[in-house]
């Protein structure tokens, strides 16, 4: 006897043998007739080989067999019926979840960081933890489970329709200075701007967003340094006449903790999308599709910041 041969009902008969131990109390609960429970029971002895219940006066006593059942059919009944039973509306309050969100320095910082703060407040056991991750990369950690969200400012080639994507705003490139700099001052030329000292931050494409449209006018940046993220970028930056370019995002807040000067760009507004990337197997998943949405809110609240 196989699994799918069993009908799920006989189940619910057995269970009902054995609260009420006879066949027409049984009958009256279920609302079906006393033949019908008694044919349901003789297909129970027959898949269970067992006669599982044995008549004592007006009584039907459960056989040792029944009775080594009955905990395990209570079990599979109370798991049925919680499967079918309608799912009370999603509240954050009450929702258990860990997360995992690949982002660049700048996406952990504009968009991460405060998102913990926020779901602190209405959803304290959400949890978003940061985890590595570029390009094809990112792609298989969302695919495979590993990462549930990334935030991409890269604005990456995406290899297939499974996987989601929803743009949160339009950012600007803007390159910065230390407190001074002469460039500052007044806005340079293509040439002068382009063959200054200029700092990689290999997690970020902005220099070769600037060299796009410099290229355009027949130049490209003098790259003097190349660093594994912001913070070197950063002290770099602070310490000598070289120049970082960075998202506006970032960059606004830098300059005001660091007081750090901007220096105006020789070519028209450089743009960039900023989007987060899911898989589509989370489309349904009601914890999920919110995070995402207080994702997407906390973007416009920077935007209009900003």
């Amino acid at each position: 006897m196989h699994l799918k041969e069993v009908d799920a009902n006989l189940l619910v008969i057995l269970d009902a043998l054995l609260v009420d131990a006879s066949v027409t109390r049984a009958a009256e609960r279920l609302g079906r007739s006393a033949s019908a429970i008694s044919h349901a029971l003789a297909k129970l002895r027959e898949i269970f080989a067992d006669e599982l219940f044995v008549r004592a006066g007006q009584r039907l006593v459960p056989t040792a067999k029944a009775q080594e059942l009955a905990p395990t059919v209570h079990v599979i009944l109370a798991g049925m019926e919680s499967l079918l039973r309608p799912a009370k509306p999603f509240d954050p309050r009450d929702a258990e979840r860990d997360f995992a969100m690949t982002a660049s320095e700048v996406g952990d910082l504009i968009l991460v960081q405060p998102l913990r703060r926020r779901l602190e407040a209405s959803a304290p056991s959400v949890r978003v933890g940061w985890m590595p991750g570029q390009g094809e990369e990112t792609i298989d950690a969302l695919r495979q489970g590993r990462c549930h969200f990334a935030i991409d400012i890269e604005a990456m080639p995406l290899p297939a329709p499974d996987i989601r994507v929803l743009k949160l705003y339009d950012d600007r490139l803007a390159t910065v200075a230390r407190s001074g700099h002469r460039l500052s001052e007044r806005k340079p030329d293509a040439r002068t701007f382009a063959a200054s000292d200029h700092i990689a931050v290999s997690a970020l494409p902005t220099i070769e967003l600037l060299d796009r449209e410099l290229a355009k006018l027949k130049v490209a940046c003098f790259v003097s340094a190349q660093v594994p993220s912001v913070l070197a970028g950063l002290l770099l930056t602070l310490n000598s006449d070289a120049l970082l370019t960075l998202p506006t995002s970032l960059a606004s807040i830098l300059e005001k903790q660091f007081a750090l000067a901007r220096v105006k760009l020789p070519i028209d507004s450089v743009s960039f999308p900023v989007r987060l990337l899911w898989h589509s197997s989370y489309d349904r998943d009601e914890c999920h599709n919110w995070v995402r949405d207080e994702i997407a809110a906390l973007a416009r609240e920077s935007r209009r910041a900003a």
